[in-house]
């Protein structure tokens, strides 16, 4: 992660707890465990595996079983979940930051 980069005050989103992540480079959907936090730029991540810094993808969050909304971004960063971070929760997990 690094030096902090944020421009601008993030929230915390416990509502937005579910959702899939679309790399359209690869076709490759991926699980989003967690939603850290969110802001009008950006929104910071738990994923199940790693895209790389640059990548384009598309978010999708549903409610009640029916889609919701789509955000469409940018992978800023990503990184492993340290073991002492993912407590009970299963080791190879990832935080990502999007940029929107």
């Amino acid at each position: 992660m690094g030096v902090e980069q944020r421009k601008e005050e993030r929230s915390s989103a416990p509502e937005l707890s579910k959702g899939e992540l679309f790399h359209p480079g690869s076709g490759q959907y991926l699980h989003v465990e967690s939603v850290r936090d969110v802001s009008f730029t950006g929104i910071g991540l738990r994923v199940c595996s790693p895209l790389d810094e640059g990548e384009e993808i598309q978010l999708g969050f549903k409610y009640f079983g029916r889609a919701g909304f789509q955000i469409y971004g940018r992978v800023v960063w990503c990184s492993p979940v340290s073991e002492e971070a993912a407590g009970d929760q299963s080791s190879g997990a990832f935080m990502m930051g999007i940029s929107m």
